[in-house]
């Protein structure tokens, strides 16, 4: 039995590889990325990262969770319908034409879900499950709907707030001042028993979750999860993991209302439409809140404000942040770009920085400067007009 299951296991991994979904991702990634290049170079002459941006983000980051989440799937026999899994892929797909901002499980499964509990009702079943229990494929789904979404917030939490995308808007003052655009997509591989093939359980008591099956198959599911927030009045680190601890305690809530469903099958229901509505709550509460606040990103009184830092430039290696004030070069006080500019020129070999960071605290970053390096120190900078400035700040 034990070599049966290391087969079906190399099997469920080989079938990762001939998944549409799998190969759709980095199109989708490479697709946004052209976008998000073409706004950097409209908005500031040059683009901030390259178009591979995105997809380096959608595995490394992601593998270790989605072996976690096949560790749980497995060992409780987490077990859905093959046809289930692609109508979850097909709705993917399309609200993928939203870019990564619509791909949250809570809306990829749950629209799923939805359309599954639909077509039942009205007797148009196009998912069979002869012999299967409906009450558990729904339980089920909502479990993992639920450990995806916590998922979600783990990866925010770790890598969403990372190489934000920088972007100039006009104030309600008409000023340019800056914002930041976090959007990541990750794909999360993970382990799930179809209820048909040539294995049988394993134990006795497996699977936890019986839906009615005697015999199984494995397959490495390629679950899409993406997320797309605009950032203004804060730095992006700290409005992206709230949002994240936001998304992790939603998911905690659904997997509770999913498990209970055990004893209870309406929570099932109850635990998808409450993800869904939930994550709907979470975007949305995140708009209001920056919609009448404060832009963060604004020209200064006194120095230049750090919008981006290009990578691979002595900025990086100096260990500049987005956020902080520059307010002297090389012992020159600097109030706009070009008197940064100018103050850099003194010194071709070297230069010497006087930074406020964003914490208050005065800070020194100095770096050696060589030919051929980026002649700018490889900074974004927000800059236009004080006295707009002071009195946007007023």
């Amino acid at each position: 039995m034990l070599q049966e299951w290391l087969l079906e296991l190399l099997a469920g991994f080989g079938k990762l590889f001939i998944h549409p979904i799998f190969y759709f991702s980095f199109l989708l990634a490479f697709v946004v990325g052209m976008f998000r290049v073409n706004r950097e170079r409209k908005d500031f002459h040059t683009r901030v990262y390259d178009i591979y941006q995105e997809i380096r983000y959608i595995l490394p980051s992601s593998l270790f969770l989605g072996l976690l989440l096949s560790l749980a799937a497995i060992g409780f026999g987490l077990t859905l319908p093959l046809e289930l899994l692609n109508v979850i892929a097909a709705v993917t797909i399309v609200l993928s034409a939203g870019g990564f901002r619509l791909l949250s499980p809570a809306w990829t499964i749950g629209l799923a879900f939805l359309i599954f509990i639909v077509s039942e009702k009205i007797g148009y079943s196009f998912i069979p499950y002869d012999g299967l229990s409906l009450n558990k494929i729904l339980m089920t789904m909502a479990i993992i709907l639920a450990l995806l979404l916590i998922t979600e917030g783990i990866l925010m939490l770790k890598r969403g707030w990372q190489g934000t995308s920088p972007r100039l808007v006009d104030s309600p003052r008409g000023l340019k001042v800056g914002v930041q655009f976090a959007q990541r997509l990750w794909l999360v591989p993970v382990f799930l028993v179809l209820p048909a093939g040539d294995l049988t359980a394993p134990w006795p008591w497996w699977p936890v979750i019986s839906v009615g099956s005697e015999t199984y198959s494995l397959i490495w599911f390629p679950f899409l999860i993406g997320f797309a927030q605009l950032i203004k009045s804060t730095l992006p680190e700290l409005a992206v993991k709230a949002t994240g601890k936001s998304v992790m305690a939603i998911g905690a809530v659904t997997l509770l209302l999913a498990v209970s469903a055990y004893w209870v099958p309406l929570l099932a229901v109850v635990s998808a439409v409450f993800a869904f509505v939930g994550r709907i709550w979470i975007s949305w509460r995140h708009y209001a809140y920056e919609k009448d606040r404060h832009y963060f990103f604004t020209p200064q009184p006194k120095g230049v404000m750090i919008l981006g830092i290009l990578p691979y430039t002595p900025a990086k290696k100096m260990d500049l942040k987005i956020g902080e004030i520059i307010y002297k070069v090389n012992g020159i006080d600097v109030n706009t770009e070009s008197e940064f500019y100018e103050a850099l020129q003194k010194n071709a070999a070297y230069c010497k920085l006087e930074v406020l960071d964003v914490n208050g605290q005065n800070r020194f970053a100095q770096g050696s400067l060589y030919e051929g390096q980026h002649y700018e120190l490889g900074l974004i900078l927000v800059d236009e007009g004080k006295e707009l400035a002071a009195e946007e700040a007023k």
